[in-house]
């Protein structure tokens, strides 16, 4: 299915390009809109970060490079699991009008 898809894509696109690609896997499913996003306690105004933001936090890091091998690096991030109404839909609510995903701790 697209999980194949995916994954051809990416051999085909390091052979085309001499691009490593790292897949970032989450099931979007597997986890509450809190523990995916996050949650910003109404009382203290603490953010609790989701697991969503932790890796895009860790994907969004500096790349090495690859001297040895002359290799670039790309990172995907792929919600990988059935496609549901549900999840479709709290990932529009924290999307701005441009598309942008902004948590309400503003990143």
């Amino acid at each position: 299915g697209k999980s194949v898809v995916i994954e051809s894509l990416s051999r085909a696109y390091k052979q085309a390009f001499r691009t490593n690609v790292k897949i970032f896997r989450l099931n979007p499913k597997a986890q509450t809109v809190a523990e995916l996003y996050g949650v910003l306690d109404p009382v203290t105004r603490e953010w609790k970060d989701g697991i969503l933001s932790k890796v895009f936090r860790s994907i969004n890091e500096p790349i090495k490079e690859d001297k040895k091998n002359k290799l670039r690096e790309l990172r995907w991030l792929l919600f990988d699991g059935d496609v549901d109404t549900m999840w479709v839909e709290s990932m529009n609510s924290v999307m701005d009008d441009n598309k942008l995903l902004t948590l309400p701790n503003g990143e």
